[in-house]
């Protein structure tokens, strides 16, 4: 993926939308199966996706992983600069989600503080048109590598994803 590819697929609130549907979709079918769990993600843990599936070399980790920590020994340079990424990428977060909300594909739970999958998006990822799909795939790449981070982050509690990462929600 070259840097001016890259800096459009960033700039792209749908993809961005894409990317948090699949995290959640990730999260929402492990966490339905553990006890003390909510079953979908909280919205802090949503201003991260973004900077790591944007990132070549964690975006192909984390992929590749089904644990923080083997993604950790992979790749510990994903964890580097992560909350000034996240900090400087709130906005495309934000739209992302925006665009979410209002095409009624994830949902706020205020009482939770969680986002939720909303029917009709919650039991498989978005279907990507051809077109949307350029020569190497990268948003296939963002979309699969947001979806096993969700699974990931379900498997840990929030202090440890907090540690792990070197990150403060």
């Amino acid at each position: 993926m070259n840097q001016n590819s890259l800096f459009e697929l960033m700039q792209n609130s749908a993809i961005s939308t894409i990317a948090l549907h699949s995290f959640t979709l990730g999260y929402y079918n492990v966490a339905k199966h553990r006890e003390n769990t909510l079953p979908f993600p909280r919205l802090e843990y949503m201003f991260y996706i973004l900077p790591i599936v944007y990132n070549q070399k964690s975006m192909e980790t984390f992929k590749g992983s089904n644990e923080l920590y083997s993604v950790l020994l992979k790749e510990s340079s994903v964890i580097l600069g992560l909350q000034d990424r996240a900090n400087k990428m709130t906005k495309q977060t934000f739209d992302g989600l925006n665009l979410a909300f209002s095409k009624k594909i994830l949902g706020y739970n205020n009482i939770d503080k969680t986002i939720e999958l909303l029917k009709g998006f919650n039991t498989k990822k978005i279907v990507l048109l051809l077109s949307m799909n350029n020569s190497n795939n990268s948003v296939k790449n963002i979309q699969d590598s947001a979806f096993k981070l969700g699974s990931i982050f379900a498997k840990r509690n929030k202090n440890k994803i907090q540690f792990e990462l070197n990150i403060r929600f």
